[in-house]
């Protein structure tokens, strides 16, 4: 199968948080064998699903002093709605072309940058090298770093070097933003939940949809967010409205495209979990304010950002989970201040704030060997020389806090692209990382 082949096959095989990523690391481990590689498969159950890391290294280089880290992240966002792929004929797993584009769902981020590092490391693969390469593909990346983290863990690599794939328009990126997750747990109160059980009119029950634009959770400036659409409904709503359901987004890092909710409008109690909502969210909108107090210019956006991802009904209320996009003039000290005011907030008005994330910020030295290198590789490649920022997180992240030197490279565009439906990279891009990490296992390998 040739190149754009497997590139369709690649995207064809779901690897979301709700599948795992087993099918596409087993696909992706034949490959790397048929193409004379050592693979080991690290496997790992999350969420009840079989995982696997996948490292590949050439023949005969065991145990190595030190290798070279070239990851990409095999798993991807849930798709949300079907509809909204137009460009695949509804169905975000079957890859289309049109002119230098190729749509579908991992297209940019990141899977097909996977088989870029395959093509370009394993013509190599014979040669004798001052440090050998190390080709990752990891799980669970867009749920919280977990297959990075366990590369650590398990001791499973000797690195102080890593190029992590991310779709980059062929950029060097050196530093990203920090990610976290809280989930918000606002419970119903006994009254709500016997009303809730209780045979209802239906003549009174009123449901409501609601439409934005995803985009991925980084930039929030760019999508428009069904969920606080359906909270700005619910503020218009008489206080204490039964809400019966409510629900929208598929992942806290990307923007919501749709929401909804199910009310009993001819139902009011003291104080409902509507009040809560909407209550929760003004709290939110006074950090957002307190945001700009934290600007970096070299990011964009250069303060740090919220996005409300995920609500959905639970038989004990509502649960809203909210990411947090922190940019590197947030210490860790303010950084816990603004998690215990949440949590303080949340027991006082019979809700609960819980951590479900945290991952630091990650920032190389661009003076430092693998940054100047990359920009060496970059100029005779005519690629864009000036290192940039990433206002999403990565797996530069886990390894930076180890000390191992990371930068983010990949084709494709992320801003606008990534956790969208009709998702794209460009063809031209691929051959140009192709390129790229060839010329990477020359100037850090051989």
């Amino acid at each position: 199968m040739d190149f754009i082949g497997l590139c369709k096959k690649i995207i064809s095989i779901e690897s979301t948080p709700s599948t795992g990523n087993g099918e596409v690391a087993q696909f992706c481990a034949e490959l790397c064998r048929g193409a004379g590689l050592e693979v080991t498969l690290q496997e790992r159950s999350f969420r009840n699903q079989k995982n696997f890391n996948l490292l590949a290294r050439p023949p005969n280089s065991k145990d190595p002093k030190e290798e070279v880290i070239f990851q990409t992240h095999l798993d991807t966002v849930e798709p949300g709605p079907l509809s909204h792929w137009a460009k695949t004929d509804s169905n975000p797993f079957y890859a289309t072309i049109e002119g230098d584009k190729i749509f579908g769902l991992g297209a940019a981020d990141v899977k097909l940058d996977f088989l870029c590092k395959l093509f370009a490391l394993a013509q190599f693969k014979d040669e004798k090298f001052r440090k050998p390469f190390v080709l990752i593909g990891t799980y669970a990346e867009e749920v919280g770093m977990h297959g990075a983290q366990y590369i650590i863990e398990s001791k499973a690599v000797n690195s102080k070097l890593a190029f992590i794939g991310e779709p980059s328009e062929l950029q060097i990126v050196y530093a990203n933003n920090g990610y976290m997750i809280l989930d918000f747990k606002i419970f119903f109160s006994d009254i709500e939940k016997a009303h809730k059980n209780s045979p209802l009119d239906m003549a009174r029950t009123q449901e409501k949809m609601f439409h934005g634009k995803a985009v991925h959770s980084s930039t929030p400036h760019l999508g428009d967010n069904a969920i606080l659409k359906l909270v700005g409904y619910v503020a218009k709503l008489p206080r204490g409205t039964a809400i019966l359901n409510a629900s929208g987004g598929s992942s806290e890092n990307t923007v919501p495209a749709d929401a909804e909710i199910e009310i009993d409008g001819g139902k009011v109690f003291d104080s409902s979990v509507g009040d809560k909502l909407v209550l929760l969210f003004q709290e939110l909108q006074k950090l957002e304010r307190e945001f700009l107090n934290f600007d970096n210019r070299d990011f964009a956006p250069p303060s740090p950002t919220l996005n409300p991802g995920v609500l959905e009904t639970k038989e004990w209320g509502l649960n809203l989970a909210v990411s947090f996009r922190i940019t590197p003039e947030v210490r860790a000290h303010q950084l816990e201040e603004w998690i215990e005011r949440f949590e303080k907030f949340s027991k006082k008005n019979g809700m609960e704030c819980v951590r479900k994330r945290i991952s630091p910020p990650a920032l190389t030295p661009i003076t430092g060997e693998l940054v100047k290198g990359a920009i060496e590789i970059s100029k005779r490649l005519s690629l864009p020389l000036k290192p940039i920022t990433k206002a999403s997180s990565t797996e530069c992240s886990v390894y930076g806090q180890c000390g191992i030197e990371s930068i983010v490279f990949g084709p494709g565009v992320s801003i606008g692209n990534s956790h969208t439906a009709n998702e794209y990279n460009f063809l031209s891009h691929l051959e140009k990382a192709k390129q790229f990490y060839a010329e990477a296992v020359k100037r850090f390998c051989l």
